[in-house]
C-alpha cells in the first residue's frame, strides 16, 4: 500500500500476491478386529469403547503428523519444511534461531536464545503466539533463572494449563517435538492459528464388517485430514546448534 493525494489514482498492489496452496486431505484410519463372541458376551458397551479408542488414535496420529509428517500420504508437519537461519529467511522455508551450542543450550545465559526466538517472530504475530516443546525440554527450560534476581523465568499459569508461561507467552507441551540433540528442532514459537492450516475433508466414517472373516467383526474407522504451513512468517523454530 501507500499514500494518495486528493484526486490521485491508485494502482494494483504488487506485494504480496495471492497464490494457490494445495493441502491434500489424506486418510487416517484405525481397524480393530473383535471376535463376535466377545461382542456378544461383553458386559459393557464394547463398540462405544472402540470408537473412543479410535478417537484417541486419530488425535495422536494427527498430532504427530502436524509436527513431523513428511507430506507423503499424510499432513506435512512444521518440522518437515526446509529450515534456514532466520537472518536468511525466505518465504517457503521456516526460519530458525540457534541455541548457541551443539545439542544444548549455552551454559551462560541459556534463556537468551529463547528471547532471540521470540523476537525472531514479527511483532504482529506475537499476540496469540505460543512456545511449543516436549516435556523433557520443558523440564530443562523450567530451571532457567534470571541471573540478576534469581527468579525462575518460567511461571505457572492456570489459564495456560500445565505448560505455564515463558517470557509472557503460553507454553504448549507436545511430545512430538524432538528431544534436545545435535541439530534437533526442539522448540517452536509461533502463531499457529495464523501459520498452519488443518483441513478436515469429512467426518469420521465407520464400516462395520462381520462378513469377510467368519467369527470376526472388523471396524474400519477413517477420516480424511490434511495439514501444512500456509504462512511461513508466523512460525519459527529453535535449532540446537552453535549456529
Amino acid at each position: 500500500g501507500g499514500w494518495l493525494e486528493e484526486n490521485a489514482t491508485s494502482s494494483e498492489s504488487t506485494e504480496q500476491q495471492f497464490s494457490k496452496i494445495e493441502i491434500k486431505a489424506e486418510k487416517v484410519y484405525a481397524e480393530p478386529w473383535i471376535t463376535n463372541e466377545m461382542l456378544e458376551d461383553s458386559f459393557y458397551d464394547l463398540e462405544g469403547d472402540i470408537m473412543m479408542e479410535a478417537g484417541t488414535t486419530f488425535a495422536e496420529t494427527e498430532g504427530a503428523a502436524f509436527v513431523t509428517g513428511n507430506g507423503v500420504g499424510q499432513p506435512r508437519g512444521i518440522a518437515a519444511y526446509t529450515t534456514v537461519a532466520n537472518a536468511s529467511y525466505t518465504w517457503g522455508s521456516v526460519g530458525y534461531i540457534a541455541s548457541g551450542a551443539s545439542g544444548a543450550f549455552t551454559s551462560s545465559a541459556p534463556a537468551d536464545a529463547l528471547i532471540d526466538l521470540q523476537h525472531g517472530l514479527k511483532a504482529q504475530y506475537r499476540p496469540g503466539a505460543v512456545f511449543m516443546m516436549n516435556d523433557a525440554t520443558l523440564a530443562t527450560v523450567r530451571q532457567f533463572k534470571d541471573s540478576a534476581s534469581g527468579y525462575y523465568m518460567w511461571q505457572p499459569d492456570s489459564a495456560a494449563g500445565f505448560g505455564g508461561r515463558l517470557l509472557g507467552s503460553p507454553v504448549v507441551v507436545d511430545d512430538n517435538l524432538a528431544d534436545v540433540a545435535a541439530n534437533s528442532l526442539s522448540i517452536a514459537y509461533g502463531n499457529f492459528m495464523r501459520g498452519y492450516t488443518i483441513v478436515d475433508r469429512r467426518g469420521v466414517a465407520v464400516i462395520r464388517d462381520n462378513v469377510t472373516k467368519k467369527g470376526v467383526t472388523k471396524f474400519h474407522i477413517s477420516k480424511r485430514v490434511g495439514g501444512g504451513i500456509t504462512n511461513f512468517e508466523a512460525i519459527k523454530l529453535m535449532k540446537m546448534a552453535a549456529s
